[in-house]
């Protein structure tokens, strides 16, 4: 009797969470989540669903809208002080379109930015992909203006990617860097309006080089949580250079998912 009444109050708390931790979205607007602190992580259950992406101003703000109209639920899975946030999300044509993060049901985190690998180990592990120039190089570059931009290799452990990366400034002037994007996107864009893209945030990045010296090749590691990329999709690796009054460079990878299903184990 007991066990029953356990397992009825257990049923009826997960029902109460499940209710609490549900945002509505629509195709015609767009939903944000605010936190009180800076959001961390971001992952859609469904990308043919939903678009969700941290606003680049307004780095505790997640902006979230529907691809299409769908049926069911898909899932958002937010990260902010060291607490995940695991929501359902509904197709909804709702007058809310604000949500406080904090309001929802939330568990602890623990670590993510290192991954479910300690750094010591991921350190270790990148350091050992840029001793070893045994694997053929992939061939997928980028040249702009002197600077050439190239994904070398891509490898998997534990449920992570580890993209092999190498930057080399041909020029007598010093590159400095600006960031380094990835996205999912549509392979062919009609109309910019068309476009449906969301960003994947990097867990670990060996290096950080913030300049690449005149006539320098440096490579470097960045880890990726695992994924793969839909029907119709390409992940895209922007290089960016910084430069007064947004002038510079810009340099894209474009990655299929048949590279990244051939990502090599080690």
């Amino acid at each position: 009797m007991k066990q029953s009444i356990f397992i009825i109050a257990f049923f009826l708390f997960s029902l109460a969470v499940n209710a609490q931790n549900q945002i509505e979205i629509c195709q015609n607007k767009t939903t944000h989540l605010i936190a009180k602190e800076k959001i961390t992580y971001v992952q859609v259950g469904d990308p043919d669903k939903l678009i969700a992406e941290v606003v680049p101003e307004q780095p505790n703000m997640v902006r979230v809208k529907a691809v299409d109209d769908f049926e069911g639920e898909s899932s958002l899975t937010v990260v902010s002080a060291n607490r995940s946030y695991s929501l359902f999300v509904k197709y909804s044509d709702a007058n809310k379109i604000s949500y406080q993060l904090e309001e929802f049901h939330g568990d602890k985190a623990g670590d993510l930015k290192i991954g479910p690998v300690p750094e010591y180990l991921l350190k270790e592990l990148c350091s050992q992909i840029l001793r070893d120039c045994t694997q053929k190089t992939i061939q997928t570059k980028s040249k702009k203006d002197g600077i050439i931009f190239r994904l070398r290799n891509l490898y998997l452990k534990q449920d992570l990617l580890f993209f092999e990366l190498e930057i080399t400034n041909t020029t007598n002037i010093v590159l400095d860097m600006g960031a380094i994007h990835w996205w999912i996107d549509d392979r062919k864009q009609v109309k910019a309006t068309n476009a449906q893209e969301y960003q994947v945030e990097e867990l670990y990045r060996h290096y950080k080089w913030e300049r690449i010296p005149a006539k320098t090749t440096l490579r470097e590691v960045v880890v990726l949580p695992k994924f793969i990329v839909p029907d119709k999709r390409i992940l895209k690796i922007e290089l960016l250079e910084k430069a007064l009054g947004n002038t510079g460079r810009k340099l894209t990878l474009e990655v299929k998912n048949e590279t990244i299903l051939k990502a090599n184990s080690f």
